[in-house]
């Protein structure tokens, strides 16, 4: 409970479900990266358990994410079919040490389809007492099927003031715990980061300096300033996941544009283009269109 900020009400809810003994087999958590989704989703199978103790070593637990190319060491595009049915082969027997299992799916989004239709066969048919959280950004890349065989609870982001004030506790500095906590936006898992990682937090800050400096300039300006972004990685699929984390940064840079009503360059109607130009543009990125040509789009809204 002490890593999680914000997110009363879903708490609240799950407390009194577990209560009245009215636990779904399947929650899908939907939210930006970085929202709390899995913290939660965590907290609530060790409430489940009524253990403290590590979920990753606990035979009824199963966390499932992409994972990694034994021959290349790349990151994994899509959690595939074959790890699903490791899923549920876990899912077959009963459990060990509890009356239930529970299962953790990161990213579901990134689920294959062949993944997909695996699943949606265990959530039609749960076995025992099982509890399954899909945690994804966006609902919408999961087929319809699995989305209308789940509960979904929406993650927002949280006051910058509750994140300050858990900064603080945590003994950082308090001029620090305001600048990480505005800077943050209200994604808690942003300013956590930080605390352990300031590398990662000025690098944040350069990425916001580089998106705020990029409107208004000559397209062929915006290129120059972009093109690190495209240098040439082994790791594509990492790569791709660096330009989403990019893309957030600029999402997050327009909000506080679009909140500075006073602001005459660039129009809230610009804002919104661009905006939307970045989320077609992150998902294209997901769909393997080329990064160069999506990140080029955007720049032409901005």
């Amino acid at each position: 409970m002490k890593d999680i900020i914000g997110h009363e009400d879903i708490l609240t809810f799950f407390d009194k479900a577990q209560a009245t003994n009215h636990l779904h087999h399947a929650y899908l958590f939907v939210g930006r990266p970085q929202l709390g989704k899995r913290t939660v989703a965590e907290h609530l199978a060790k409430t489940f358990f009524s253990s403290e103790a590590s979920l990753h070593t606990n035979p009824d637990f199963f966390f499932l994410k992409r994972g990694i190319h034994e021959k290349t060491g790349k990151t994994k595009k899509h959690i595939s079919v074959d790890d699903v049915y490791e899923l549920r082969h876990f899912l077959q027997g009963k459990p060990f040490f509890h009356k239930k299992k529970i299962v953790i799916i990161d990213d579901a989004h990134l689920l294959s389809i062949g993944a997909m239709n695996a699943i949606l066969k265990t959530l039609e048919e749960p076995r025992g007492d099982t509890t399954i959280f899909l945690i994804a950004e966006d609902e919408h890349l999961l087929l319809e099927t699995i989305r209308s065989r789940c509960q979904i609870c929406y993650f927002y982001p949280v006051q910058t003031s509750s994140i300050d004030a858990s900064l603080v506790e945590k003994k950082i500095d308090p001029s620090l715990a305001t600048s990480m906590a505005t800077l943050s936006g209200g994604y808690p898992g942003k300013a956590i980061q930080w605390m352990t990682d300031m590398d990662h937090y000025e690098w944040y800050k350069k990425e916001v300096a580089r998106c705020h400096d990029l409107f208004g300039k000559p397209f062929s300006q915006q290129l120059a300033r972009v093109e690190d972004l495209f240098a040439k990685k082994e790791d594509h699929i990492g790569a791709r996941s660096e330009l989403l984390t990019v893309l957030d940064i600029w999402l997050f840079c327009l909000r506080e544009r679009y909140a500075q009503s006073s602001s005459v360059f660039p129009t809230r109607c610009d804002i919104v283009d661009a905006y939307c130009a970045i989320h077609r543009a992150k998902k294209q990125l997901l769909e393997n269109v080329h990064p160069r040509l999506l990140i080029e789009h955007v720049l032409l809204t901005f």
